[in-house]
């Protein structure tokens, strides 16, 4: 029995040893590299542009929302010298405008992730090509997110030439 075991532990100690040397020599073979994607992100050309165009888009929705906050301002102002009937008929006019200002904020909130969200995925998506377009070019077994990386040589990090062809593309 007792041989049995040592023979048993000899076998395991033996295809560890040879898993672990395999491992050495097939990972060797493997091409490794990593983007920072918030980098691309924040530094892509179409990325800065849609910024810019969404920003001028919530300053006219902004613009909108003051002339109807405007608007409830003059309903609530004028309530103090109406008669009791009138400041009812006043009250109602003023709830319709809160409610049409309460949709319109939400429609425009709504409105505007959409079209962020909609820039958005067309933009990983266009990131996503580049990096899948380098990693077959140059031969890479794997492209991270350099989120997942605790440690690499910066030799690996591609980035920047992920960013020069994105950028140079969107001219």
């Amino acid at each position: 029995m007792l041989k049995l075991i040592r023979l048993s532990i000899l076998i395991v100690v033996i295809c560890l040893i040879s898993a672990v040397s395999f491992s050495k020599v097939s990972f060797a073979e493997y091409k490794f590299g990593y983007v920072d994607i918030d980098q691309l992100f924040n530094n892509y050309k179409k990325t800065i542009e849609a910024d810019k165009t969404l920003e001028n888009r919530q300053e006219k929705k902004q613009k909108e929302r003051e002339k109807l906050v405007s608007e409830i301002r003059k309903l609530k102002e004028g309530m103090e010298l109406l008669s009791d009937e009138a400041k009812k008929e006043q009250q109602k006019k003023m709830s319709k405008k809160i409610k049409g200002l309460q949709e319109f904020d939400r429609e425009t909130r709504n409105e505007l992730l959409k079209q962020r969200d909609d820039i958005a995925k067309e933009i990983i998506k266009e990131l996503d090509g580049v990096i899948k377009e380098i990693g077959k070019k140059e031969g890479y077994t794997f492209i991270f997110n350099e989120r997942f990386i605790l440690y690499s040589d910066k030799g690996h990090n591609l980035t920047d030439k992920v960013l020069k062809i994105l950028n140079k593309r969107a001219k």
